[in-house]
């Protein structure tokens, strides 16, 4: 797995990770935000309907009381007047909602629902409780309400609730005298409800929500590609030319540029494997300088540096890409052909024989070369191979130097 690979993964999981952290608590956070909102709206709504009831106490009711004995006017009724005011906010916010919910109701639009009942109930059975809130509906329909009691706390409201007998004859011709009395002082009789819908806010916490980590992947987007462009800068192109390299450095001999001992051996494993499966010809040349130690004697070792690195050029010019050179020793050299037959191996042999021989070299002079060739039979390993070759070179060796002597004819 590639550095760049490493990295982006682990970034990517780092992001990811940071990601649904980020998307939970901002997802909670904004719908916490939300719902603090509509419950702060609904006080606000809650508060508008006091504020109305009082005015209508206050300012409204002591004018238009004594006409009630000609003809009922629910406008002095606080509540009525609450609820007729709020009912026409919801001409411009249709999903606001008031009521003054009541168990038992003079006008029969106050009744309550068997829902409003329950939570009436528990005012009743909890004097202490002053106001419940909570969230009502599903879906679309779900909706956030703060409700209070309505308790019997002044007995000037028992005059129209209490018994028909006591009640205005305009309002018993309104309402009739069925509905609405029997209530008593300190009785919890209904209660004042505000319903706030929770899909708008929700809708624009969400759409906040979906623009937030929007924004964040854009960045991540962005801080991923700036960050890949940093790393191949400044990490892995420098590393990969540092690495090439330590490669070179590990597999090639310093001094001809051809590989090394370990990366030929490297290299022949491999070709035999694929001479093996493609039942083509492999063979090897082995080749050492002859009576180089007179060179570095005669004309010193930086002379003999020379002849080896020009022995080396003189190599490479004369092998095909599929071939491969190696200084194994001081002045030994080995070739490996690949797809190569005995009779095609010593014709390359002779030719980089001829090569070193016949161009004199700087100062030194007429340099030659013995060879040693051998073909794989398939079965021997790659040490086995070497070694024929190696004898066939002692052989070139031992019957005059400057020749080429393939191994079958030297065992």
């Amino acid at each position: 797995m590639s550095l760049r690979l490493k990295f982006n993964l682990i970034l990517i999981a780092i992001f990811l990770l940071s990601l649904i952290g980020a998307a939970v608590y901002f997802n909670g956070y904004l719908e916490k935000n939300a719902i603090s909102d509509v419950r702060q709206n609904s006080q606000v709504l809650m508060a508008t309907a006091l504020a109305i009831r009082s005015y209508t106490t206050d300012e409204i009711k002591p004018h238009l009381d004594p006409m009630n004995e000609k003809r009922f006017l629910p406008q002095t009724v606080p509540a009525f007047a609450a609820t007729e005011t709020l009912r026409r906010l919801r001409d411009r916010f249709p999903a606001y909602e008031y009521k003054e919910a009541v168990l038992n109701p003079t006008n029969l639009r106050d009744r309550a629902s068997d829902w409003e009942r329950t939570l009436i109930e528990k005012f009743r059975a909890d004097k202490t409780q002053t106001e419940a809130t909570g969230i009502q509906g599903e879906g679309i329909q779900r909706a956030l309400y703060v409700a209070r009691p309505i308790t019997i706390k002044d007995a000037q409201c028992l005059v129209c609730h209490s018994v028909p007998a006591a009640a205005p004859a305009s309002m018993i011709q309104v309402y009739g005298d069925k509905n609405g009395f029997g209530w008593q002082l300190n009785e919890t009789v209904g209660m004042q409800i505000v319903k706030l819908p929770m899909l708008y806010p929700l809708e624009k916490a969400r759409e906040t929500f979906y623009s937030f980590m929007g924004s964040l992947l854009t960045i991540f987007a962005l801080m991923f590609v700036a960050l890949n462009v940093v790393l191949s800068g400044l990490v892995i192109e420098p590393m990969a030319r540092i690495n090439k390299k330590l490669e070179e450095l590990a597999t090639k001999d310093f001094l001809t540029d051809l590989v090394n001992r370990r990366r030929f051996f490297e290299q022949l494993e491999s070709a035999m494997a694929a001479s093996r499966v493609n039942k083509t010809g492999l063979s090897v040349a082995i080749f050492d300088l002859d009576l180089f130690k007179r060179i570095n004697d005669t004309f010193g070792h930086d002379s003999g540096d020379v002849v080896l690195k020009n022995t080396a050029l003189r190599v490479r010019e004369l092998l095909r890409s599929s071939d491969c050179a190696a200084r194994i020793g001081g002045e030994e050299f080995i070739i490996l052909l690949s797809e190569t037959r005995i009779d095609a191996a010593m014709a390359i042999a002779e030719a980089v024989r001829g090569k070193i021989a016949n161009v004199p070299f700087e100062r030194v002079g007429t340099v030659s070369a013995s060879f040693g060739v051998a073909e794989w039979d398939m079965k021997e390993d790659a040490r086995t191979l070497i070694n024929r070759a190696d004898r066939a070179l002692y052989v070139a060796k031992e019957t005059g130097r400057n020749r080429v002597v393939r191994a079958d004819a030297a065992v």
